[in-house]
């Protein structure tokens, strides 16, 4: 079992930081692309190598992303809309990750045939976003932190949207 750490900037434009572990070593840096149309971000290890790239579909009424991982999988993650509740598809290199809980609250677990494979938790009261991921399969540990990263980044534009209709 691994613990990581993502804390993002208060004032941003995009995302820059790093990823820590439960030591507070940081392990990863999750560097987001400015674009005014689409999205674009990478992870990177600390030498500076990309680890996967994440991309969003455009013209899509719900959020879909793409995460193209550096050894060729391929993973797609998409929003869905059911009973009027929103939820999240995630299918990674032909297997169907699952998710419960309430992904839009950063508080879900990650399950893969069954077994639980992750959670994550949002930390409340804090000045910025932080979340608190646990990896309890550690052969899934960049899809499951692609996986946080896309669902933070759909939160988002979530909140963007319903900001700007009030």
């Amino acid at each position: 079992m691994k613990k990581y750490y993502f804390k993002e900037k208060f004032f941003k434009i995009t995302d820059k930081y790093p990823i820590l572990d439960e030591n507070g070593k940081e392990v990863f840096f999750f560097d987001q692309d400015f674009k005014f149309v689409g999205y674009e971000a990478k992870l990177k290890d600390m030498n500076g190598n990309i680890l996967f790239n994440i991309s969003k579909k455009i013209l899509s009424f719900l959020q879909t992303y793409y995460v193209d991982f550096c050894d060729g999988s391929r993973m797609e993650i998409n929003q869905k809309l059911s009973f009027l509740k929103r939820r999240v598809d995630a299918f990674y290199d032909g297997k169907e990750l699952n998710l419960k809980g309430s992904f839009m609250d950063h508080d879900f677990e990650v399950y893969y045939q069954n077994n639980l494979i992750a959670d994550m938790n949002k930390k409340f009261f804090a000045f910025s976003d932080q979340y608190e991921l646990t990896v309890y399969d550690e052969n899934f540990t960049l899809v499951l932190i692609a996986l946080c990263l896309c669902i933070n980044e759909m939160k988002n534009r979530d909140d963007a949207a319903a900001s700007s209709s009030n």
